[in-house]
């Protein structure tokens, strides 16, 4: 659940896994990237195309003026070993180089499985045809054709949200954006706000006083001190709903916690009470998260599996905001099992367990080392998980307890090893004590000598 992002990727909170990276900016129409469903799609040690070259399937936008970012997705792009990797734009006969924007890609597995990378339309280019082609190690993709334009500024659609507290992070929504266009924010007075922005994307500044604030799009370089028509953004420290993300959000049976994936997490950070209302046939049933700041809430057991209409609204001041517009996800008629996409040791390099050929067989831990787990556990809290490790003859049992009490999400869960654990390799089982259900880390853990 952890991205290499910058300012734009906390816009969306989701429970993407570790073994899933992201880089760069975001922009208009883009190729869907690859999923966290796609990592199980090879398991380590089948095929390994080291000797196939890049390969692009798609690309978007196919018309675009220069200083835009084209996405390409397909597979062997590389969007993480730009000293190797290298795009071009070929108009007349004559190579330009691009520069990244960055890209996704699959840890433990990037010669196999899907992959997009941005690349910035090089300012030499002029009205009219041209192609790309990105080239690893010698190999080269086929060009694809794209067609040049004359710059025009973009066109904003909407914000998301509308509306927040200072801090909140705004994603501004439409097409035609540019690497290089500037955010301008201004108050009612048409005073200019300082504000961190990066790409479509820009936060609220923790000392705006409520009102109305005009934001507008413009490009100091190219749009020749043009903006775009403003756009309204009210800042308000009333309680306010956030937009739920269910098809980001891994259902589970009725009886265990939800993780409720959301548009923005300000709102829960300043809610004093934080309700789930459930509605199914003709019941609705009202559930408050134990902690207002998190969207883990408890699946009432008396619901049935299939779909089940969710909203969330906070509260602040004493009184609750509107309700959050209906969405809906299909409850599993068994439970899941808790879900482990990576492992550290300490505060050390997480390691990704998605499969994959590059996925390392075990990690190496010592007698007392403090082991921390990040996933989807669909339990109420850390205490409610057994972690156990086994090998021939020997079971150890352990506690666990949450890495960070005070997180967004119930993500990170911790465990000590014994001091008088024994060398050797072990296998590491997590299991739910509520249910039953358990899932076991998928590489071993190698004990050494301190």
């Amino acid at each position: 659940m952890r991205f290499l992002v910058i300012l734009i990727s906390l816009l969306i909170i989701s429970c993407a896994l570790h073994g899933v990276f992201s880089i760069g900016v975001q922009a208009q129409e883009k190729p869907t990237p690859a999923k966290p469903s796609d990592v199980s799609q090879l398991e380590p040690g089948k095929s390994n195309r080291k000797d196939v070259g890049p390969v692009v399937e798609s690309w978007a936008p196919k018309t675009a003026s220069v200083d835009s970012i084209i996405y390409l997705s397909g597979y062997r792009l590389f969007p993480d070993h730009w000293d190797k990797a290298k795009a071009f734009f070929i108009q007349n006969g004559v190579e330009f180089p691009a520069r990244s924007a960055g890209g996704w890609w699959t840890t433990n597995n990037q010669l196999n499985l899907p992959q997009t990378l941005r690349l910035i339309v090089p300012e030499e280019l002029v009205p009219g045809p041209a192609q790309i082609v990105v080239e690893f190690e010698g190999r080269r993709t086929k060009p694809e054709t794209i067609t040049i334009e004359e710059w025009k500024l973009p066109v904003i659609e909407r914000l998301d949200p509308t509306s927040g507290a200072p801090g909140t992070l705004v994603r501004i929504e439409g097409d035609g954006f540019h690497f290089a266009d500037e955010i301008q924010v201004t108050d009612s007075n048409d005073k200019p706000l300082k504000v961190m922005a990066s790409g479509q994307a820009f936060g609220i500044p923790e000392d705006a006083a409520e009102g109305i604030l005009m934001v507008r799009v413009g490009n100091a370089k190219y749009g020749k001190a043009q903006f775009t028509a403003p756009v309204t953004f009210t800042v308000t420290n009333a309680p306010l709903p956030v937009e739920l993300l269910t098809k980001d959000t891994i259902p589970v049976a009725p009886g265990q916690w939800l993780d409720l994936q959301i548009s923005n997490s300000k709102p829960l950070e300043r809610s004093a009470r934080t309700e789930v209302v459930f509605k199914q046939g003709e019941q609705t049933i009202v559930v408050t998260t134990p902690k207002p700041f998190r969207p883990h809430v408890e699946v009432p057991r008396v619901l049935s599996p299939g779909e089940v209409q969710l909203q969330l609204r906070t509260w602040g001041d004493g009184q609750p905001s509107q309700w959050s517009e209906p969405a809906s996800i299909e409850l599993t008629d068994k439970p899941i099992a808790p879900l482990i996409d990576s492992i550290r040791i300490g505060k050390g390099n997480w390691t990704a367990l998605s499969p994959g050929p590059d996925r390392p067989a075990s990690i190496r831990v010592s007698p007392g080392d403090e082991v921390v787990l990040s996933g989807l556990w669909p339990v109420a809290d850390a205490s409610k998980l057994k972690v156990s490790l086994v090998r021939a003859g020997e079971v150890i049992t352990m506690p666990a307890t949450e890495f960070d009490e005070k997180a967004t999400w119930l993500a990170d869960i911790q465990v000590r090893l014994p001091e008088s654990l024994a060398v050797g390799e072990w296998r590491m089982i997590v299991s739910s004590e509520a249910d039953g259900t358990k899932l076991e880390v998928p590489i071993a853990i190698r004990v050494e000598k301190k």
